[in-house]
Order: structure tokens, then sequence, then C-alpha cells
């Protein structure tokens, strides 16, 4: 089975501590791919929430667990409960050298069904490249209609795409 990429939305910034994509999640899909590129900060790690009608859903209701794989050394575990986000999904330390992140939504929109998201990326530092494979929920059964990434620092550019799939 084949599956199809449908393009609903991008978005774009430069100097910003966070980038929402409003209305992107709607009943017409089930799940959506979102794709980052050209991720890049002064130094820090970038972060993302889903949105609601209301805003940004900060509660502390998102697990996630996250395997780093680092060029330069050992490899870690990161496990996280009840933070405000899931993450980490893209890092920089002042390289400009624009890392990549592809998330995978599962069912934001339901109201009736917690919000999933899988995600691996790439980033860069100054000691070699470390790349990241991540599962998180949020727990909450509430129909999600957005994106918000958040960055630890300013986030000096970065290029987001959200696709439907079928």
């Amino acid at each position: 089975m084949s599956t199809k990429l449908h393009f609903i939305t991008s978005s774009s910034a430069t100097s910003v501590s966070d980038l929402s994509i409003t209305g992107c999640f709607t009943a017409e899909y089930d799940n959506y791919k979102v794709l980052l590129d050209d991720i890049e900060f002064s130094d820090g790690d970038m972060y993302f929430r889903f949105m609601n009608a209301s805003g940004t859903v900060t509660s502390a209701s998102y697990d996630d667990a996250v395997l780093l794989q680092r060029s330069y050394g050992g490899f870690a575990d990161n496990y996280h409960t009840g933070q405000t986000y899931l993450g980490s999904i893209g890092y920089d330390n002042n390289q400009q050298g624009g890392g990549a992140t592809e998330i995978n939504v599962y069912n934001p929109y339901s109201s009736s069904l917690y919000t999933f998201a899988s995600w691996s990326n790439t980033g860069m530092s100054s000691i070699g490249t470390p790349v990241r494979k991540g599962i998180g929920v949020l727990k909450v059964a509430e129909s999600h209609t957005g994106i918000n990434f958040v960055g630890g620092a300013t986030i000096s550019n970065v290029n987001a795409r959200v696709y439907g799939v079928k």
C-alpha cells in the first residue's frame, strides 16, 4: 500500500521565540507529516506542542522518550513525563548548519483520542552530529488543530511544511 502526502500549508520564520502553524489539522486526515528544515539557533534545542481552539496546550500532559545518537560519543535515552512539550526535535550550537526533522502526528483532530507523535532528526554540534528518534503523547483527549515549535533559545531560522497522509 502506497502512502500519499497531500500538502496542507507551510510557514517559516527568522529570529523568533516560537513558530505556530494554526488550522493545519482537520477532520480530513487522521495522520500528518510535518517536515522542518534549516533549523538554526544560537545554541539550544527545539521542542513542539499542540494547539487547540484556545491556543497552545502548555499543560503538563506530555510524555516522551527520545533516543540520542551521537556521532562523537555514546548514545543516551531521555524519558520525560508530565512535561509541557515534546522533543527534542532539533539542535544547533551556533553552527548555522540547518538541522532537519520529520514528525509524524497521529489523530490530532480527534476529540476522543490522545494525540501521538513520532519523530527523527539531525542537528549540528561543534563536536559532531547529534541524531534523535523520539515518540510522545499529549494525554488530553481533545481536538488539536495546530502545532507550535519553541526553542531553548531564539530560533534564528526555521522552515516547516505540513502534509496530510492518505
